[in-house]
């Protein structure tokens, strides 16, 4: 049945989108103040916290393209266009959307959707959190004079 689709997918949209932000940060709560307490250079700090960021954000989206094939499984939707995709290229399409880049060569279909949708929104909160925290870091140096 259509409505039950519809639910199930939102249910599971709001689990994704809330375990992947308690995620992110839980990863960050515990991984950034040791390295900012550590005695690396500010550039070795920063260069640290970029590769960790960037591989949790990698990370995340790798965890909605398993959800999106997940879903696919379960007939909630699929994938446009009709061929078959690797998981490779449910992966490519999760990062594009993460990061609202939107390329539109692969799209999803049904209920996939407003996963998509909502895998979206994550991303651009979490990567603006993110860029935001980085901003902060940056700034708390500078006014120690680091």
């Amino acid at each position: 049945m259509e409505s039950e689709g519809m639910i199930t997918m939102i249910l599971i949209a709001a689990v994704v989108f809330t375990t992947v932000g308690w995620f992110h940060f839980a990863v960050l709560s515990r991984t950034v103040p040791p390295v900012i307490d550590s005695n690396m250079s500010r550039a070795a700090q920063h260069t640290s916290l970029v590769a960790l960021i960037g591989t949790l954000h990698a990370f995340e989206a790798f965890i909605y393209a398993l959800v999106f094939r997940w879903s696919q499984s379960l007939g909630l939707g699929g994938f446009k266009p009709d061929e078959p995709l690797s998981l490779m290229d449910v992966y490519y399409f999760s990062l594009v959307n993460y990061t609202t880049l939107g390329l539109g060569d692969i799209y999803p279909s049904g209920h996939l959707r407003f996963l998509a949708g909502m895998e979206s929104l994550g991303g651009f909160l979490l990567l603006s959190c993110s860029a935001s925290y980085l901003f902060s870091v940056a700034q708390s140096h500078v006014k120690k004079g680091d």
